[in-house]
């Protein structure tokens, strides 16, 4: 009995030092929740505490942290190497410089000019995907989702207006907050149909 005690005590005590090896190891070779934070809000030019962070996910596979962040009625994304502590991906940019696209087009509507943006939104700059023209424009996807969702697209604030493939289909992205809910759709860029919707609470 003594022999096979002293050999639980030693399987016990391995498992014990491979833990301690794996948690040291996460600790020494990946950033921590608290430096993504500082990360994005460094990125943001804000304080950390300024800003309410949806998820922060570390995904082992890629040594990547996925994180949703809100600040101002906005939701944003970051990606960020897990490791190194860079940004791979933001949305951040895209959408201050697609408001910054969208006054410009007004401007030069005012201006005379015609701008054939303008009438199909800014979604990171594409008017078509892989040279793929959607049918419908980015205006009309907003209004089919919107109007799906029993609002009024005055009062509602998008943060999010891409094009994108899913399964093969030319697809809007749209996400939008409206009184602390956020809606997420995808619009069929050829029929218009909705693909998917959801509405959550952004305190959930």
């Amino acid at each position: 009995m003594k022999k096979y005690g002293k050999i639980i005590i030693i399987v016990v005590g391995i498992i014990v030092v491979i833990a301690l090896l794996i948690l040291i190891y996460f600790k020494t070779a990946f950033i921590s929740k608290n430096e993504v934070k500082n990360i994005v809000a460094d990125n943001m030019n804000v304080n950390s505490g300024d800003l309410y962070f949806e998820s922060i996910d570390f995904e082992l596979d890629n040594s990547i942290y996925e994180v949703e962040v809100y600040y101002q009625n906005r939701d944003y994304e970051y990606k960020i190497d897990a490791k190194e502590g860079k940004i791979i991906y933001t949305d951040f940019r895209n959408i201050n410089n697609n408001q910054n696209n969208s006054n410009n087009g007004n401007s030069n509507n005012n201006n005379g000019n015609n701008n054939s943006n303008s009438n199909n939104g800014n979604y990171n700059g594409q008017n078509s995907l892989n040279g793929v023209t959607p049918s419908i424009t980015l205006d009309e996807a907003k209004n089919i989702a919107v109007t799906n969702a029993e609002l009024d697209i005055n009062n509602v604030q998008f943060t999010r207006e891409e094009l994108d493939h899913d399964n093969h289909t030319l697809v809007y992205e749209l996400e939008f907050f409206y009184n602390n809910t956020e809606y997420d759709y995808e619009i069929n860029a050829t029929t218009g149909d909705i693909i998917s919707f959801d509405r959550d609470s952004i305190y959930d």
